[in-house]
């Protein structure tokens, strides 16, 4: 019997519903026997400014928003690297950690479509088949350019996904903002941020109380 695994990489600063909704929907649409969660330590294609949370929270994280779900686990190899991993290089570390004859690499329709611009994309999907998460009903020749230039694009597997239109930065700016997040990500995750003070945490929360506040005195 064949054993399919999953891989989902990201900076998950911080992970949220969406996140987990795809790889839930991806595990039952292929039959994976697990999805192994890969935080970036110093991703290679964003500043390493752009990166609010530390390693060691982003991977906890992870953890508290996983946990219970005995299909999904963490891998810090990234995050114990402290320096920049290409996923073309991390794929074939993480498979010598675990068992399985299939490797799906899980990314985002969109993801996809800019895969051109990733580190030897071929390789990458000779490690690996790319499951594209797709909203229903995405039209596939959107990623026609990729079928031109890539010797593996028959590797790529489209995946119908419920896509949340959730976003890391927005959270990250509704909570320095004071913003509720609850219902965005996990309540662990959600514990977890405001135990932190991470995003700045509070002080968005203090800062709009303090001006709900001012404006009831009629002071604003």
């Amino acid at each position: 019997m064949t054993t399919k695994m999953g891989i989902l990489g990201g900076t998950f600063d911080p992970i949220h519903l969406g996140h987990l909704v795809i790889a839930e929907q991806v595990t039952d649409a292929l039959g994976l026997e697990r999805v192994i969660f890969v935080p970036s330590g110093v991703p290679p294609h964003k500043p390493a400014s752009s990166v609010k949370a530390s390693g060691e929270d982003r991977s906890r994280m992870v953890e508290v928003a996983i946990g219970g779900n005995g299909k999904f686990c963490m891998d810090r190899i990234e995050i114990d690297a402290r320096e920049a991993m290409y996923s073309v290089d991390t794929v074939p570390l993480v498979k010598g950690r675990y068992e399985g004859d299939e490797w799906y690499f899980i990314l985002g329709s969109d993801e996809v479509s800019n895969l051109l611009s990733w580190k030897e994309p071929d390789r990458l999907l000779e490690e690996a088949y790319v499951a594209a998460a797709a909203r229903p009903g995405y039209d596939i020749s959107n990623l026609d350019h990729l079928a031109e230039a890539l010797e593996n694009y028959h590797r790529i597997v489209p995946v119908e996904c419920t896509l949340m239109n959730i976003s890391a930065t927005r959270i990250r700016r509704m909570v320095s903002e004071g913003e509720s997040i609850r219902y965005l990500v996990p309540d662990g995750v959600y514990k977890f941020i405001y135990d932190r003070g991470l995003y700045d945490a509070g002080q968005g929360r203090e800062r709009k109380d303090s001006e709900a506040c001012l404006s009831e005195r009629g002071e604003m």
